[in-house]
């Protein structure tokens, strides 16, 4: 059975480009004085307790003022324009296992924060590993390098900045919904092929942990599902799953993803966002495609540092259990053997 394609324009909120978040100052907000107390009386509560990050949930972490706005930040992120900054959170003022703590302590507010590295890690550090730049597995958030715009595997993706560059780490977001439209008005001979999906390298992470193992089933990367159209896509790991399978993409199939991935990184479709020490980035992943420009780091040996979570929202929107089970899955640590 063919899968339902929207074909008509979305027209709302969340169908933004550029021109339409320039002067919009709704999705910035910023944590007042109260807040700030409120947290340090939550941090000081779990340290009491002996409780680290990982390691409790919303109610040992009471936030009775900022749950408020929290909540109203659910809700641009689910029906508004799809990301926010928060900004104002002092990292200077705590250890970097205090600002995980309370990090963690925002996130149970969110949701349920998941596993995003086969170690099993909640929060972790995006920042310039020096890794090894030849392996086609590695992930370039731990790389200084350029990353092209994609989505993550959970409802949201929050990055802290503790640390920026001393030069490029630019951030840049881009409407899905925005990218669907583009589609329809000027390639709409694409919009099957997207539908339809495609096998995305999981590239070590799978359920196998097997570096050659591709998704069982197509992803699509718009899926139109109780009135909201939600994406998955990141143009690598398509090529690649096909490469890995042995199955070349068809001609229409790459020139559908390469347009997705121009349309992702047009000026007018962007935002770009250089994000300061005590901003917090949200995003929808469902709606939004994230991207950030290669950086150099400090003379000093101070390196560009943010921490980042994953987190699945309580009643989120739903989703068909494919694209569900593979969007939503985070990176599940790996067992160890006994």
């Amino acid at each position: 059975m063919k899968k339902p394609i929207l074909r008509t324009l979305v027209q709302d909120a969340t169908a933004w480009k550029a021109a339409d978040v320039k002067n919009d100052s709704s999705w910035t907000y910023f944590l007042d004085a109260t807040e700030l107390e409120e947290i340090d009386q939550a941090l000081r509560g779990v340290q009491t307790q002996g409780l680290t990050w990982g390691e409790f949930a919303k109610e040992d972490f009471p936030l009775p003022t900022l749950a408020a706005k929290l909540h109203r930040i659910d809700d641009q992120i689910r029906n508004g324009r799809g990301f926010v900054l928060l900004k104002g959170f002092p990292v200077t003022r705590y250890t970097l296992d205090e600002i995980k703590t309370i990090y963690w302590g925002i996130g149970t507010h969110m949701g349920q924060v998941i596993s995003h590295n086969v170690a099993g890690d909640f929060v972790a550090a995006v920042t310039d590993l020096a890794l090894n730049t030849s392996d086609p597995n590695r992930r370039n958030n731990t790389t200084n390098q350029l990353l092209d715009p994609h989505t993550d595997l959970a409802d949201v993706v929050s990055l802290l900045c503790i640390e920026k560059a001393k030069e490029g780490g630019m951030s840049s977001l881009v409407s899905t919904v925005a990218i669907h439209n583009e589609i329809l008005k000027n390639h709409p001979e694409y919009l099957e092929v997207l539908y339809e999906g495609f096998y995305h390298d999981y590239r070590g992470y799978g359920p196998n942990a097997d570096p050659n193992e591709v998704t069982a089933t197509p992803i699509p990367v718009f899926e139109y599902n109780n009135g909201r159209v939600n994406c998955a896509f990141a143009k690598k790991i398509i090529e690649t799953g096909a490469k890995k399978r042995g199955v070349p993409l068809t001609a229409l199939q790459q020139e559908a993803i390469d347009y997705v991935h121009e349309l992702g990184t047009r000026e007018d479709m962007r935002v770009d966002m250089m994000l300061e020490p005590g901003d917090i980035q949200i995003i929808n992943n469902f709606i939004t495609l994230h991207a950030r420009s290669n950086y150099i780091d400090h003379d000093d040996g101070r390196k560009r540092y943010l921490l980042r979570m994953w987190i699945n929202l309580e009643d989120s929107v739903q989703l068909s259990p494919d694209f569900a089970s593979f969007v939503r899955r985070g990176i599940p640590a790996l067992k160890q053997a006994a």
